[in-house]
């Protein structure tokens, strides 16, 4: 047998025992099956964590320990009922059954902690809003039966909720795993798998106890079986390592309809309670269904305040790619001509432009390769906005043009800046072919409050075209306007 077979040969195995457990009604018979089945669980567990060595082991050695629990607790259960004649309630075997439901709920917590050991808010809103509408579910048909019962003393009592109350925490810790991020290979397909057949055979059972009663070898007992084998199995899988391999740290951008819809539902189950009662004539349990619907309705608030963050982050997010220039991260020309327009709309003084052509780009650029080209590029992005004032807006136009924006500033501070540029735009760039030098014509224009931005732009293109006339690599000023 093969260790990639390994998980396919024990689940078949499994399927055997639970077919003669069924075709073998004896109480003896299926009590050595169940414990059988259970202790060959936690060996198929421990047997896992050797050959596969996953990153975090201890969930894995828990989780080993809860289903050995379980088996002996059957097996105790048995020899109570059958062998001593003794069904007493509460009982040794109770709180064997009790261990078992908190080491498993430690033990997925435990996985969820590997799988995301960063904060995944999102994700644990969804799982408390899920979980808290199946707990409202569960106090009507589980909690409050017991919690009105005469019959039972207090500790039966308490015993009887703290099931409901273990399969709840259960459910809110796998909800956790399974709305959280991470790898999901056939290991975690089998290990969610055997969670939820033993959360319906929980429920199952406790419904048959509250009505009809329950005896062993009943088919519900297929589910308790099923969970020890697929348990098993998800240990054995080759792929049992990623379960506890931490998960992408970027946050989802989407909620599938499959989990909107379940949101809708759980949030949903409040009212839902309300009508239940009042259909079955039962007594209204105002202080739970305000609490629970107060609790529904803070953690939905909770989970909208964040999607709408991540809408607004999203937007931010696109508006910046829309306007900013990819190669430089300067503005592009689309966010310089709504910055020119509203600095030429600003009352308060005149505002100059620098418009700036590189010379000698081209050359560097065919000769080296557009590799090189994009290197200088940026160099002379960084090196324009080293020298400019901070509240100066420069952009890349496009090709081998630059702009830069000087609000509040006159044709003198224009010229002293653009010198600046200048000095800096001839000294020698590093590129991967070698240093190269290239210089700009720069044309300097001062134009005042409320004149036409295409107007004022089309000066700015004419003294730099006047700068390239008179020899490049030098500035020109354009005639002040009157």
């Amino acid at each position: 047998m093969t260790r990639n077979a390994a998980w396919a040969v024990y689940l078949a195995w499994s399927a055997l025992v639970i077919v003669v457990y069924y075709a073998i009604p004896a109480d003896a018979v299926q009590t050595v099956l169940v414990g059988l089945l259970g202790a060959s669980a936690a060996a198929a567990i421990m047997v896992g964590v050797h050959r596969h060595r996953p990153a975090v082991r201890w969930p894995w050695y828990l989780m080993a320990g809860a289903r050995l629990l379980f088996a002996v607790a059957e097996v105790l259960y048995w020899i109570q009922t059958a062998v001593w004649q003794r069904d007493a309630f509460p009982s040794f075997s109770d709180v064997l059954y009790l261990t078992f439901s908190a080491s498993l709920v430690v033990a997925i917590a435990g996985l969820v902690r590997a799988r995301r050991p960063g904060r995944d808010l999102p994700g644990l809103l969804d799982a408390a809003v899920l979980s808290t509408g199946a707990a409202m579910l569960a106090w009507v048909y589980l909690i409050v039966p017991h919690v009105r019962a005469d019959d039972l003393s207090p500790l039966a009592r308490t015993v009887s909720l703290a099931y409901p109350v273990a399969d709840i925490l259960m459910l809110a810790v796998l909800v956790r795993l399974a709305t959280g991020r991470g790898d999901r290979p056939p290991a975690y397909r089998l290990f969610v798998a055997s969670m939820i057949v033993l959360l319906i055979g929980d429920v199952v059972y406790a419904l048959l106890e509250l009505s009809i009663g329950y005896h062993p070898g009943h088919p519900v007992d297929v589910t308790w079986l099923a969970m020890q084998a697929l348990g098993g199995a998800a240990a054995l899988h080759p792929s049992m390592a990623a379960l506890s391999r931490p998960g992408p740290a970027t946050a989802p951008a989407s909620v599938s309809p499959g989990r909107l819809v379940a949101l809708a539902l759980a949030s949903l189950m409040a009212p839902a309670v309300l009508a239940i009662e009042w259909l079955r004539d039962m007594p209204i349990d105002v202080p739970i269904i305000i609490g629970g619907c107060t609790i529904l309705f803070l953690l939905v608030i909770a989970r909208l305040e964040g999607v709408v963050r991540l809408l607004a982050s999203t937007l931010r997010a696109a508006e910046n790619l829309a306007s900013t220039d990819q190669l430089t991260g300067l503005a592009n020309r689309r966010r310089f001509h709504d910055r020119w327009q509203a600095a030429l709309g600003t009352p308060a003084g005149p505002t100059a432009l620098l418009y700036i052509d590189l010379d000698g780009f081209k050359p560097v650029n065919d000769t080296h390769g557009h590799d090189t080209g994009d290197t200088v590029l940026t160099a002379v992005a960084q090196r324009i906005g080293g020298v400019v004032r901070s509240g100066d807006i420069v952009a890349r136009l496009g090709g081998d043009e630059f702009a830069v924006i000087l609000p509040h500033a006159d044709d003198a501070q224009a010229g002293q800046i653009a010198q600046r540029i200048l000095r800096m735009l001839t000294a020698p760039i590093d590129t991967p072919a070698g240093a190269v030098r290239i210089g700009a014509s720069i044309g300097v224009i001062t134009a005042p409050p409320g004149s036409d931005a295409d107007q004022q732009l089309r000066r700015a293109d004419a003294a730099m075209y006047a700068a390239k006339a008179a020899g490049r690599n030098r500035i020109h000023h354009a005639t002040p306007e009157s």
